[in-house]
């Protein structure tokens, strides 16, 4: 989470145009209407709090995340875009339990960040089915891709699954853009597989945490006021997450609803859908 200006600090222009800045490449378009409107949902005496909010947004854009895919990859012992130098057969997947989810869009975005985008690199960019007829061993490596982890509910979950379609036993990694540090401990403890973030999210990182130092008790119960408006189910966000979190192609249902969610009498900023 980062650190919001000074309660009190003017809602002008100057503050419009960083936060456009930011959220520019966000994938529905972000403007200082849409800003404004956003802004005008919370009760004047709240709208300080909301602009904070705003200033606390943890935005990864599209660059920011080509580069952590660039550094995760070159940090994985035995890879090397020379095959003769390389350890084993790698393969590299998406982390989708079906098409269109965010591990396929990651992928792309994966391949092209290390410039494995030409066609003698197509062996090593399969489907998840495709694992068994890869024939796999324990000199081999399996690495997933996708953007977040904030529960570890999915790959947890998951795991029996995969573990089927890995009988000769290959490292298998995750490669994340971002994860909490819970979903890290969870994956950890009850699957094999070796889950590498480029960015770690802590305890501090949820809004609504007695560690978070950017807000007071009195001012997470209000932001949970409207939370619970928006979501009565997951006030929170999913997992009880309670993140600031947001990628220029989606924001994580683990982040506050108020600022992704559509519902009656309420706009999400961040919208997740069209």
């Amino acid at each position: 989470m980062k650190c919001p200006e000074p309660a009190g600090t003017p809602i002008d222009m100057n503050r419009y145009r960083k936060w456009l800045s930011e959220f520019t490449s966000y994938r529905h378009q972000i403007t200082e209407g849409r800003i404004g409107q956003w802004l005008d949902q919370f009760k004047r005496n709240d709208r300080d709090l909301a602009a904070r909010l705003l200033d606390c947004v943890d935005f990864i854009n599209h660059e920011q995340m080509s580069t952590a895919f660039r550094e995760l990859l070159s940090g994985i012992d035995g890879w090397s875009t020379n095959v003769a130098k390389r350890k084993g057969k790698w393969c590299f997947v998406a982390y989708s339990s079906s098409a269109g989810e965010s591990g396929d869009e990651m992928l792309h975005k994966f391949r092209v960040a290390n410039n494995l985008s030409l066609r003698k690199y197509d062996n090593l960019f399969i489907y998840k089915s495709d694992l068994m007829r890869a024939n796999l061993g324990n000199d081999d490596t399996v690495i997933f891709i996708d953007d977040f982890s904030g529960s570890g509910d999915q790959v947890c979950q998951s795991w029996s699954e995969i573990q089927e379609l890995l009988p000769g036993e290959p490292r298998v990694f995750l490669i994340l853009i971002a994860a909490s540090n819970k979903a890290i401990k969870r994956i950890t403890k009850e699957t094999e597989i070796s889950c590498i973030p480029h960015k770690m999210l802590k305890d501090q990182d949820c809004i609504f945490s007695d560690k978070c130092c950017h807000f007071n008790h009195t001012e997470q119960t209000k932001v949970l006021e409207y939370c619970t408006k928006v979501d009565k189910n997951n006030p929170k966000g999913y997992g009880d997450c309670g993140f600031l979190l947001v990628f220029s192609h989606t924001c994580p249902n683990n982040t506050i609803p108020i600022l992704h969610k559509s519902a009656k009498r309420w706009e999400g900023l961040f919208r997740r859908y069209d």
